[in-house]
């Protein structure tokens, strides 16, 4: 499967429950842009793993980044 998905809209989540019906996220990483998309993911008992913008990543590659530099530790 994939390392990490990364929705930026919540029809992204209804795409891959709707494609994929017995999808289970395991090790899959899961980032989601924006408040509205962020709550898709949690509506649909996935986790997420990655959320932007925040103050300190206002874009998704900065919260990726981020991410990824606190999983190296």
């Amino acid at each position: 499967m994939y390392d990490l998905l990364v929705f930026f809209s919540p029809s992204g989540i209804e795409s891959l429950l709707k494609n994929f019906p017995d999808f289970k996220q395991n090790a899959t990483k899961i980032a989601a842009f924006g408040p509205t998309t962020a709550n898709a993911v949690k509506k649909n008992n996935l986790r997420l793993d990655i959320h932007a913008p925040l103050p300190q990543a206002p874009s998704m590659t900065m919260a990726i980044e981020q991410f990824l530099k606190g999983a190296k530790k």
